[in-house]
């Protein structure tokens, strides 16, 4: 099947590699001129496992340019762009300009929302093109985004014609759930409402955890989790949700219930714990130290979550910038992000925690849980993200665990 992407993101150009990889012949359409090179050289302009593998095997079936004319000849079109929040509402004006762009050449196109948009979106753009308009979600991780592309929980198609959209994605072997466009817009939204929901929940027992001896919420979660009908998912208590997808879902979905008329005070609620996170453990750390000015404090990871280089909502990011405003002298570690012109950014993990006399773990990857601990020793170890063995390191401050 032909098949076209506009957006070639994180969700476009993994959509876009997939599909080519499984032999549908694949136009990529994006505006900024600068990616359209750097993936026409056969490179992903970003970091995603797997994902530079699946655009080289799939070089012959897929072109990628900023010309929306390239799309005439496709039968399935993907909109993949941004839907960003403005003053807290979400803003439409790249989904409605690409549909636009979309109707000039390829009007005879299904029309696939796959960006996250809220219930009714569809139908406006079904009024703005006349094309047939389907929607259907991602639910993609980034750091394992073609794996979740390729073996999906689910397939969520909205819409009245369905057909192709369906016939795309049955190489998955995963439940297709067929429905109208707005229950399909409002999965997406309900789905990562409750999982920040879930996540603000467990960093609370956390909180209560340090409070009572001999209790650690990792041993809580677990035994929470093997509860089917909680799960162990989005259970690992840390420093709150980020990244491109959650604090933007939640706010948007927040601020069209109220429109709505509907008060959802849950969600609401997770929003505020999380957005105070980050600013409560930086204060504990300054009242186990007595004071953080002035003290020379390493920083392990950059990026929002570990197996990607994406720095959006990034609560190491954030953790750097209350450090620095309590007066601390921050050096940085990640072992994918190269650059950042405002921190002091060391390309070797050992040398960023000699260099220090605090060391503060802030991303997940699994290359600060492997390293030698013995660097560690003589060191205040705050681990916020539950990487290390507290058998194997004295941690000054684990997220969730209570003190005799």
């Amino acid at each position: 099947m032909r098949i076209g992407v506009v957006g070639l993101g994180y969700v476009g150009l993994v959509t876009a590699a997939v599909l080519a990889s499984r032999g549908n012949p694949v136009t990529g359409v994006d505006v900024d001129v600068s990616r359209i090179q750097t993936l026409k050289r056969g490179k992903s302009p970003f970091f995603e496992p797997q994902l530079d593998e699946r655009i080289r095997n799939a070089r012959s079936n897929i072109e990628f340019s900023e010309d929306y004319s390239k799309l005439s000849n496709c039968e399935v079109i993907f909109l993949c762009v941004p839907t960003p929040n403005t003053d807290n509402r979400i803003d439409l004006r790249y989904v409605m300009a690409a549909s636009d762009e979309i109707k000039k050449y390829s009007a005879s196109a299904d029309l696939v929302i796959k960006s996250t948009v809220l219930p009714g979106t569809a139908r406006k753009v079904s009024e703005l093109t006349g094309m047939n308009v389907v929607s259907n979600p991602e639910f993609t991780r980034e750091g394992s985004a073609v794996h979740d592309t390729e073996k999906p929980d689910r397939i969520v198609i909205g819409g009245k014609y369905v057909e192709r959209v369906r016939k795309i994605w049955e190489f998955t072997g995963s439940p297709i759930i067929v429905t109208t466009n707005e229950n399909a817009e409002l999965i997406k939204y309900a789905s990562n409402a409750f999982l920040a929901v879930k996540i603000s929940f467990i960093n609370q027992i956390a909180d209560l955890c340090e409070r009572i001896p001999e209790t650690d919420v990792n041993v809580v979660a677990e035994g929470m989790g093997l509860d089917r009908r909680i799960g162990r998912e989005f259970l690992k208590a840390g420093l709150g949700y980020g990244g491109s997808c959650f604090p933007k879902d939640t706010v948007a979905v927040s601020s069209f219930a109220k429109q709505m008329g509907v008060d959802l005070s849950i969600v609401d609620s997770a929003i505020q714990y999380n957005d105070n996170r980050v600013p409560f453990l930086v204060e504990r750390m300054e009242e186990n130290l007595g004071t953080l000015n002035g003290k020379r404090v390493c920083v392990l990871g950059l990026s929002f979550k570990d197996n990607t280089d994406d720095l959006r909502e990034s609560r190491s990011l954030m953790i750097i910038e209350n450090l620095k405003r309590h007066g601390a002298i921050v050096k940085a570690y990640d072992p994918v992000v190269r650059n950042i012109d405002t921190i002091d950014l060391y390309d070797d993990l050992s040398k960023c925690v000699s260099a220090s006399e605090i060391v503060i773990t802030a991303t997940e990857w699994k290359d600060f849980s492997d390293i030698d601990t013995s660097i560690l020793k003589g060191k205040k170890v705050f681990d916020l993200r539950r990487v290390f063995d507290p058998k194997k390191v004295e941690i000054a401050l684990g997220v969730g665990i209570g003190k005799n």
